[in-house]
């Protein structure tokens, strides 16, 4: 498929065998993302269907908590590039708003993961939440892809350098001058990220 990125939702019809999807904003894409995309594109390489990464711009928090919201660890032209060099097919950047924070679940994973993917199967991490008031958590999600027809895999969190993997620790040991541990975090050395302190 040469369809490297859509932003919003690409029309429907543009994934008739369906896909293998996994969702989150994904800012510097630590071991713990990139434990992910392994997982979809496992899934995507059996199902025979595209790879897909659905993600988020601006920073969910740049919208609803402005003064709260966290520094930038990658572009999201970076994070683009990094997904398919992980191997995801296609990238679907959808533009954060307060429309989008407030859409039911049920709504995102209807108009959004089946209408516009075909969604064959969703990969998101044990405490991944989407939705209106983050009502779509890993069990309401997989409520939801037996109504519409796809498998949910919830993959546990990554741990490294004594702490879970996440942006707001690798963020954490970067303020703090800890870029050792930062980048153990990543499982990387990623200039791009590390160059952030």
């Amino acid at each position: 498929m040469s369809l490297p990125a859509f932003l919003g939702w690409p029309p429907a019809g543009t994934f008739t065998t369906g896909s293998a999807v996994t969702v989150g904003v994904f800012d510097g894409f630590h071991r713990g993302h990139e434990a992910l995309v392994r997982r979809t594109v496992g899934h995507a390489r059996r199902l025979g269907v595209p790879a897909v990464l659905v993600t988020f711009s601006p920073h969910p928090l740049n919208v609803l908590a402005p003064g709260a919201a966290p520094r930038q660890l990658m572009s999201v032209d970076d994070r683009v590039a990094h997904a398919l060099s992980l191997g995801i097919d296609t990238v679907v950047v959808l533009p954060f708003t307060i429309e989008l924070s407030v859409q039911p679940a049920a709504d995102f994973v209807a108009d959004g993961l089946v209408a516009a993917l075909e969604v064959r199967q969703l990969v998101v991490g044990d405490n991944f939440r989407c939705g209106r008031g983050g009502e779509g958590d890993v069990a309401r999600l997989t409520e939801l892809g037996r109504s519409h027809g796809f498998g949910v895999e919830a993959v546990d969190l990554v741990e490294a350098a004594g702490q879970r993997c996440s942006s707001t620790e690798v963020r954490r040991r970067l303020a703090c001058g800890d870029v050792a541990g930062a980048r153990e975090l990543l499982g990387r050395d990623d200039r791009r990220v590390l160059a952030r302190t």
